[in-house]
């Protein structure tokens, strides 16, 4: 968490990639919770 947290802090935007054969994967949301938290605009 911490690490992600850090770098949201250090990032203008967000290119978050997901797996069509896995899915989202555990920290998907979290990532992505944290990105839009922070007012990053996401691109999935």
């Amino acid at each position: 968490g911490g690490e992600v947290e850090r770098v949201m802090n250090m990032v203008d935007g967000v290119l978050l990639l997901v797996d069509a054969v896995d899915g989202p994967m555990p920290q998907t949301k979290f990532v992505l919770r944290q990105a839009l938290r922070r007012g990053h605009r996401a691109i999935v």
